[in-house]
């Protein structure tokens, strides 16, 4: 969940006229592979038929690097989560901030909407498979749910009910999206508009 988990890999330097990348940084890009590499087989192949061998063998990474990064499979999962949910929110603040309030929650949906068409299996990973991935999986859900509908919906309703029910609302219509196969997810914006303006 992210503006897309490809585009927002972390760049190491290369070329002539760029430095050499450090441990660090190599250290960062090969976390970045796993959990990258994690969210597209999760979409793919669903959250318990997923891996730990199918998540290096697509990231290019040895058994020892992911254990050095996580501790198991579900803690790799999790961390892809956050960490993309949060490039996430980071994204559609900055997506709300030229608009007026009353513009905003639009702008907001509709971006939401093209990260998610941008990779349609992290998609899938974190709307539908999330809740398949066990109790923890279902709290850190609850959290970005929080979070998610504050930041989209905290100058449409005080009330956090109405907020969570609005959430719950976009969600559901993501969900059966994906679960269809559909890709073009911008053509649900119409329809959340109108949920979201009839509160």
């Amino acid at each position: 969940m992210a503006s897309g988990a490809s585009k927002m890999k972390p760049e190491l330097p290369r070329g002539r006229t760029r430095r050499p990348a450090t441990r660090k940084e190599a250290r960062a890009n090969q976390r970045w592979r796993v959990l990258e590499a994690m969210a597209h087989q999760v979409g793919k192949n669903g959250y318990a038929r997923t891996t730990v061998a199918d998540v290096i063998a697509r990231a290019g990474v040895s058994r020892k690097a992911f254990y050095e990064h996580f501790g198991e499979k579900e803690d790799c999962f999790l961390v892809a989560y956050e960490e993309l949910s949060n490039r996430l929110v980071n994204d559609l603040v900055a997506e709300g901030a030229p608009y007026s309030r009353g513009d905003r929650t639009g702008a907001q949906l509709g971006r939401y909407l093209a990260v998610l068409a941008s990779d349609l299996f992290m998609a899938r990973a974190f709307v539908v498979e999330v809740m398949a991935a066990g109790p923890r999986s279902l709290e850190l859900r609850e959290e970005v749910n929080r979070r998610f509908a504050e930041l989209v919906f905290g100058h449409t309703s005080a009330d956090p009910l109405v907020r969570k029910a609005l959430i719950g609302g976009v969600n559901d219509l993501v969900t059966g999206a994906l679960l269809r196969g559909e890709k073009d997810l911008a053509k649900l914006l119409p329809s959340m508009k109108r949920f979201v303006n009839r509160r």
